[in-house]
Order: structure tokens, then sequence, then C-alpha cells
């Protein structure tokens, strides 16, 4: 019976105590405690709030105060007072809800990220970053950390086929000797920038972002995004600008 009755609006407390009084009739607060199993403070609480609800009265006999329920009728009541506060509510959404609407539609673009555990989440993505439309990969490479991961065979393989598909990638490195070795050749470009040690590989591609953790917990992170993919792509540009090309000339 008190489940039924917290459906209708009732807190759990209440409940057990309006059941009590029924059961009890007329009687004390602490008879009522003792029977709804809730302690004496909480029951006085729970009864002054069933009184301002009309579920129950109060009346003086003596030197007692004793507490009497009123009709379950009246539990009509809090389902009119609970349909008047949903009418309400209702009304409040109706007037807030273009507002509402316009600051998300202003949001501008919502961007999604996708997570890829482990080094076969980051071969996943490696493969995913060769189907960028427009041909052209911006990559921050660390050459150490990658070298690490995959073997020179794999890397080499990787290189081809992007060759292959016809992808131009300029690629700043972490290593100056990697690069100065590197036999860049086609579809590839290269700078590197002093002081810059990252154990992660990033690649933009598209309207798309690839990060690579390569050391300790490994993962791919790819967010695609048109604004930060651009930032990123103007945040690469101004490094290339800076960096060197292989065998120490400086890069325009």
């Amino acid at each position: 019976m008190p489940k039924e009755l917290q459906d209708l609006g009732l807190s759990e407390k209440e409940a057990r105590v309006y059941v009590a009084a029924l059961e009890l009739g007329p009687t004390t607060a602490e008879k009522l405690a003792a029977h709804a199993k809730v302690n004496r403070s909480t029951t006085y609480v729970q009864l002054e709030s069933l009184m301002k609800t009309g579920l129950m009265s109060t009346y003086q006999e003596g030197k007692k105060t004793f507490f009497a329920p009123e009709s379950p009728e009246l539990l009509s009541r809090l389902l009119t007072k609970q349909k008047d506060e949903m009418r309400a509510k209702e009304s409040h959404l109706t007037e807030l809800l273009p507002i509402l609407l316009r600051q998300f539609q202003g949001a501008g673009e919502k961007p999604l990220v996708r997570f890829f555990p482990g080094k076969e989440g980051i071969a996943a993505v490696r493969e995913e970053v060769l189907t960028v439309k427009n041909k052209e990969l911006c990559v921050i490479f660390s050459s150490d950390s990658m070298m690490k991961m995959f073997t020179s065979q794999e890397l080499d393989a990787y290189t081809k086929k992007r060759k292959d598909l016809g992808i131009f990638s300029r690629g700043i490195y972490t290593d100056k000797n990697f690069l100065n070795a590197a036999n860049l050749g086609s579809k590839t470009d290269g700078r590197y920038l002093t002081n810059l040690f990252l154990t992660i590989d990033i690649r933009i591609f598209d309207d798309k972002m690839a990060l690579f953790s390569l050391e300790g917990n490994t993962f791919a992170m790819v967010i695609e995004s048109k604004q930060i993919a651009a930032s990123m792509r103007n945040l690469f540009n101004f490094l290339w600008k800076i960096g060197e090309k292989p065998n120490g000339r400086n890069g325009k």
C-alpha cells in the first residue's frame, strides 16, 4: 500500500505514516511512529506535511494530542494539484523552448569524438587517414615513438600505400636525423623543429584530426570538427614555416 500511495505523490515516509493512521484510527504520534516504523521526530514532520494536504487532522483530548486520518478520497486533490503543476510546467516550457533552441542552434558545430584502444586501434585509424578526400595530409610525426610501435617494414608499407593512393603528406618531424635519413621522394615533404618533444602523433585530414598516444596507455582518438581541424591546420602551417628542411635548410 505505501508504494501505491507514493505513486500518487506522497513521499515514502508520508505514505507509511498515513497507512499506519488508517490502520490505527485516531492515535498519538508515538503510536503512529512505532506502527509506521518511523522515528518520532520524523513522524511529526510527516504529520505536518499530511495535514497541509488535508489527509490528517489533529485534536486535543486532555493533555494529549491525537492525530486522525481523513478520508482517502482526498487523495484526488493530490492528483489535481499534480495536473495543475504539470500544466504550468508545460506552459513554461512552451515559452522557454524557442529560447533554448536558438541557443542550441547558435552553439555551432558539435564535434564528434571517437576512441580506439591499443595498437589495433591506432592501426585502424591510420587506415582511416588514407581515406582522406582531398588527398593531402598534415602530420606531426613522433618518429621515435612510432618506430617503437611499428616495424620499419610496416612503416614503409604504409608510406608506399599512401603514395600509391596519390596522397601528399607534409610532415613535421621530432627527430632531425630520422628526417635527414628519410627518402622523402614524391608525395612527401618534411620539416624539423628543434626542441619538439612528443610521444603522440597528430594527423590532420579533411575535417578531422587523429591523435595517436604511442607510449604507456596507447590509443587513437579521432575528432571530427571543421573548426578544430581548421585551427590545427593553421597551427601546423605556422610550425611548418619556422621548421628546418632536411639537411638544415630553412623552410618557407
